[in-house]
């Protein structure tokens, strides 16, 4: 919560600059798909249709010139893993988790092209920082069932890790078109991923796990989603790493509409003057 509330105090912040930044204000909303890459995927890049979730969000997008914009967006959605989708069936974990993210990003237009009067293409790209909150859950015997306090990886037991927090930090790294509609309307369209400092967004990591140790230690339960698939555990099979080598990624891409708040200028963000070529 404290880092949301430092990112809320930056909005307000950003809301009360000076008169300047106010004269080229856009809102906007987004809506597109999410997906998550990580332990529960074959491969580190590849598109699992079956694991495709809605995403929302809206945005204040600050122009500071030309060339240069600051956005601030919160954006929800949720993401999903399955072992038994994804041709893992012989390890049988599966996730879901919602999110909700605060992010504050620089946008770079890169050139305009078609421009005409007020309307025009810029491609961009963008980058920046964000808080987000997760809450990876599993179906087990009909239930959805929290992960994060009960352990499945002996956190907080002698000799293992600390439990993981559940409001992390991520990098926001995408590209993007602003496509000009009008003097006042800009359609956006855009894909992005975040480079996250946790390997549990999914509750699974490279951690090396003794089932004994959960069951002992964090209960039934937890020793049962640690390893779903191990029926008859014993000293020889009760060592193991339940992730892999793929770090933990989720997406958001989606198509947004902006519109610049009532008297405030269009030129300072409209790519109008981008010192390359037009065409």
């Amino acid at each position: 919560m404290r880092k949301f509330t430092l990112a809320l105090s930056l909005l307000v912040a950003l809301l009360s600059m000076n008169k300047a930044m106010a004269q080229s204000t856009e809102l906007g909303i987004l809506i597109g798909p999410s997906i998550y890459s990580g332990d529960m995927s074959p491969q580190e890049v590849g598109l699992y249709f079956q694991e495709i979730n809605l995403a929302g969000g809206a945005f204040a997008r600050f122009n500071l010139n030309q060339s240069l914009a600051l956005r601030l967006g919160f954006n929800v959605t949720k993401v999903s893993g399955d072992d038994s989708r994804n041709g893992l069936a012989s390890r049988g974990l599966n996730f879901n988790s919602s999110i909700a993210e605060l992010a504050l990003t620089g946008e770079v237009n890169l050139f305009r092209l078609w421009a005409y009067d007020d309307r025009g293409v810029i491609p961009y790209i963008y980058g920046g920082a964000a808080v987000f909150h997760f809450n990876p859950k599993a179906t087990f015997d009909g239930d959805n069932v929290e992960l994060q306090p009960l352990g499945t990886e002996g956190q907080g037991l002698p000799g293992y890790d600390e439990p993981y927090k559940l409001t992390q930090l991520a990098i926001p790294l995408g590209v993007g078109l602003k496509i000009l509609l009008n003097s006042n309307l800009t359609l956006g369209l855009e894909f992005g991923g975040r480079k996250l400092f946790t390997d549990y967004l999914d509750d699974i990591s490279n951690t090396e796990v003794n089932y004994f140790d959960v069951l002992e230690g964090n209960g039934e339960l937890a020793a049962r989603l640690s390893n779903p698939n191990l029926v008859d555990p014993s000293p020889d099979n009760a060592t193991y790493r339940r992730g892999g080598d793929y770090k933990d990624w989720y997406y958001i891409g989606g198509v947004s509409l902006s519109f610049r708040l009532q008297g405030s200028g269009r030129g300072m963000g409209s790519g109008r003057g981008i010192g390359c070529p037009t065409f």
